[in-house]
This record gives structure tokens, C-alpha cells and sequence, in this order.
């Protein structure tokens, strides 16, 4: 059987400006399907140029058995229409979802979409190589772990299959992704995507990823992570990389594997992670040998201003761990991005000041203002439908991490859509920040900030437009040392 994996076309997150990011799950998934023996290819509508209305032409063309989409919450929308364009070009195909919506949605997903004929639930890696032999046989489809599909008006789930051994993965099937075609105007131009672990120890109440992979933290051997990191870099040309881990400093062992693997094969590469302030800290003696090793930029989860504010949304993690991180990043000369949920259920005009004034005390390079979003799989999603936060039927369009979809205890939505835009233009366009952006001597930091300036411009633009009020609640707060309290 002939196997077609499809991204499907997207609408590219403009803050970093111009970025095209490899589909790395689905050519995770295709290295597992050709070890298997089954013939695959990879549809990247995005990176070959194809839009919606061409779509159809291309998946026809390729005349599959079974397609097969990964799909995030708000991409979920995208899917669902790739798969009715998909039954329309080739009516026998089968088609499949896969990914964390549809993970812990499989009956929803199934019960409304009927052009959805099966999904997989959780690591697919070994349970569409199973599905694909299953279906070429005529086999039964309950026999596979980690599936569900209709079944008589039901929905059937088979049991949860065994946790995936990462380090007996094949590494991602490049070759048959447009590698050329992929880039990230914030990060220096030609990049892609390398994961060198599955899964999150810790269990944030806004994350849903600590339950999707199930099976705790799971490091990859961190001599195939060097080795994927040479062939992306010497084969394919890559500039600059973006590990796309959950959490990449859980183990300072790993770290220093792969830096060292780095510089001992002459890897000239940039790269940016995202991690946890506290194992920062906990590991910062390897600062200077990840700096020399390439690391250019750190992405850390601060979501929030006080100690209060982080302890309910189970962080485990203290306002000071997250000063003395950040103070080590400027000493080591590490571009800092801080990422600040807006929208948490105690926020007020107070608490949203007081985050703004926080990250700027910090002198956070760019700090990244997130909307509270309760995407399903986290414990804010299960309390949120139970309490009546959001509406329903759901828009999972809007589940976007962009839009507002609860009330606080103190604001409404609207209030919060109309603060949101001056949480960045009060931080980005401040004109002694803004100066130091767009000349310092990081190379890094003055490309992003040329991005970040114009991003902004478009939101006020935008917001001005719309008629979404800019309330005028700026402080002289900022500069104060307790602006964390």
C-alpha cells in the first residue's frame, strides 16, 4: 500500500517573521514506514506552494491508499479539510489523524467528522506501520494498539500501545522533504527541526505535551542527535536549527554530549531550545560550552510575575530561579525569549501590568505574550469545559494561543483582547529599548528586533482598525526592583 503524508496549508505565525518549518513528525513517522517497507511520500503544501485549491490536483496525482495528517489544536480545522479535499481526489482512500488534538478527542473527532476513517492515538511511530500491514491484509483493525476508528455507530480504542524506544529511531527521512525550501527569517534563514528527546517531567496545568507522550522524559542517544545535526548542516545545508524538544535542558548529561559532538565534528551551526528556567540554573556551568557549541538563543516558560501566579499553574518553578536565568543568559551573551501567559483565570488590568512591568525589569531581549489557551489534553482544558469557561461548540480554529476564549475572574474577553496589544507596543516600541534592539552589537538580536518592531507596528495598526480600544494604563513602575510582587 502506497502511504501519502500530507501538511496541509497553513497560515505562517508572522512574530518571527518569514518562516517555512519542516513537517520533522511527519518525516519521523515516514524514516518508520520505509524502514517497514512501505512505499511513502511527503506532501508539504507549504514548503512545494501548493494552496487549497491546487490541493486536490496533487493528491490525486499521487494516488494513494492511505493518507495521513498530523494535526495540532487550531491546525485541527486544516486536517479535517485536507481530508475531505483527500475522499474528493481518491473516494477509497483511507484517510488517518494523528497528533494531540485528535489523541484526546478520538471519539469527538470520529462522532463529527465523517471524513475521518481512523485515528492514532499517541506515538505513531509503531502503530501506523502496524495500521498500514493491517489494512494491505484486510486484517482487523482492533488488533492494532493505539488506534480508534467507527465502528457500528460506535467508536472502538484499542488498548494504549507500548511506550516508542526513541533511541531505536530511525532518523527523520530528509530526503524526502523540500529542504531547501525551509527557513526562519528570525533565525538567520535556512533552518530546520531536530528533536532530541519525547516528553516533559513536569506538568503545567496550561500543557497538554506531558500527556500526549505518556511515557515521562525519554532522551535520544545524543551521538544520533550530533549525527542528524552533521547530515541537516553538511548534507542539507542547514544554517541554524530549532530543537523542537518540550523541554530541552532536563539532563545536563545530554547537553553536554551533544555540545561536545558539536564542536568535536566541526559542526558550524546555530541553535535556539526551549527550556525551564530552574534547570538553567541548575546547570550553568554548561553555558559556556553550549555558547561555544553554537546555542544562540534560549526560549524559557516564565508565563508568569510572582511566585502565587506560578504555583497555580503547577510550574515548580520560583520568580528568583527565573531572575538569576536570565541574568545568566546576558552574562554569557545568550539572546533571552520570554514567553508570559496574558488571561490566566486571576488575571486583572493589575496582574497584566504587573507581568508587562516584569518582563521589562528582567530586560527580557524579547519577551512573548501568550493568551491562555485551554488546549485539550491539559488539566485547564478538562476544568474549563467542566466549569463552563469556554464555549461549545468549540472554534478549535481559535485555539490558537491569539485569541482570547475565557472570561478571567475580573476581565472579559474583550477587556483582554483590548489589553493585549499594548503588552507588546509598551515593550517593543519604547524608544529607549527600541534603540538598543536595533543596535546592539548581537547579531541576533538585531535581526529579531528589526522583526519584532515591524510585527508590532502591524498589531497597533491593526487594533487601531478594528476599533479594539488601547487603554492608556501605562505605569513608572517598571524600573522598580519588586516589580515581581
Amino acid at each position: 500500500m502506497k502511504v501519502l503524508l500530507v501538511e496541509p496549508p497553513k497560515t505562517p505565525w508572522e512574530m518571527m517573521g518569514d518562516v517555512v518549518a519542516p513537517p520533522l513528525g511527519l518525516a519521523t513517522l515516514a524514516a518508520s514506514l520505509e524502514r517497514g517497507g512501505i512505499p511513502v511520500r511527503i506532501l508539504d503544501a507549504n514548503a512545494q506552494g501548493i494552496g487549497w485549491s491546487g490541493l486536490r490536483a496533487a493528491i490525486a496525482e499521487d494516488a494513494p491508499d492511505v493518507v495521513g495528517i498530523t494535526t495540532l489544536t487550531p491546525y485541527y480545522p486544516h486536517a479535517r479539510r485536507t481530508c475531505r479535499i483527500t475522499k474528493a481526489a481518491c473516494p477509497d482512500v483511507v484517510t488517518v489523524l494523528g497528533g494531540p488534538h485528535v489523541t484526546f478527542l478520538a471519539e469527538e473527532t470520529l462522532l463529527s467528522a465523517p471524513e475521518v476513517d481512523v485515528v492514532v492515538r499517541g506515538e505513531g511511530d509503531a502503530t501506523l506501520v502496524e495500521l498500514v500491514h493491517c489494512l494491505a491484509k484486510g486484517g482487523d483493525l482492533g488488533t492494532v494498539p493505539g488506534l480508534a476508528f467507527r465502528d457500528d455507530g460506535g467508536v472502538i480504542q484499542t488498548p494504549d500501545p507500548p511506550p516508542v524506544d526513541v533511541r531505536a529511531l530511525p532518523l527523520p527521512a530528509y530526503h524526502l522533504l523540500p529542504m531547501e525550501a525551509y527557513h526562519f527569517e528570525g533565525l538567520g534563514g535556512p533552518f530546520t527541526t531536530v528533536q532530541a528527546s519525547r516528553g516533559c517531567p513536569h506538568r503545567c496545568t496550561f500543557c497538554a505535551e506531558w500527556s500526549f507522550w505518556k511515557h515521562g522524559w525519554r532522551p535520544r542517544d545524543p551521538e544520533a542527535v550530533v549525527e542528524e545535526l552533521e547530515l541537516v548542516v553538511k548534507g542539507y545545508g542547514r544554517r541554524a536549527v530549532w530543537f523542537a524538544d518540550d523541554c530541552f535542558n532536563v539532563s545536563g548529561e545530554m547537553i553536554r554530549a551533544i555540545c561536545e559532538g558539536i564542536l568535536e565534528r566541526d559542526i558550524e551551526v546555530s541553535w535556539f531550545y526551549q527550556g525551564r528556567a530552574d534547570l538553567l540554573v541548575r546547570y550553568k556551568e554548561l553555558l559556556p560550552l553550549m555558547q561555544r557549541a553554537g546555542n544562540r538563543m534560549v526560549q524559557l516558560g516564565i508565563e508568569a510575575s510572582s511566585d502565587d501566579e506560578l504555583e497555580d499553574l503547577n510550574k515548580r518553578l520560583s520568580v528568583e530561579q527565573v531572575k538569576e536565568a536570565v541574568a545568566l543568559l546576558r552574562q554569557h551573551d545568550i539572546v533571552c525569549q520570554g514567553m508570559l501567559i496574558i488571561g490566566t483565570r486571576n488575571d486583572s488590568p493589575r496582574t497584566i501590568r504587573r507581568k508587562v512591568a516584569f518582563a521589562r525589569w528582567l530586560d527580557l531581549d524579547f519577551p512573548i505574550f501568550t493568551v491562555c489557551t485551554p488546549f485539550p489534553g491539559s488539566s485547564l482544558f478538562e476544568q474549563a469545559r467542566a466549569e463552563g469557561w469556554v464555549e461549545e461548540p468549540p472554534d478549535y480554529a481559535r485555539y490558537d494561543m491569539a485569541h482570547f476564549l475565557m472570561d478571567t475572574e475580573h476581565m472579559s474577553r474583550r477587556q483582554l483582547a483590548a489589553w493585549y496589544p499594548w503588552c507588546y507596543t509598551h515593550t517593543y516600541l519604547d524608544p529607549v529599548r527600541l534603540a538598543r534592539g536595533l543596535f546592539s552589537r548581537n547579531e541576533w538580536k538585531r535581526r529579531i528586533w528589526r522583526i519584532m518592531v515591524g510585527y508590532n507596528l502591524k498589531q497597533l495598526a491593526r487594533a487601531f482598525w478594528f476599533g479594539i480600544p488601547i487603554p492608556k494604563y501605562a505605569r513608572r513602575d517598571e524600573r522598580r526592583t519588586d516589580a515581581s510582587t
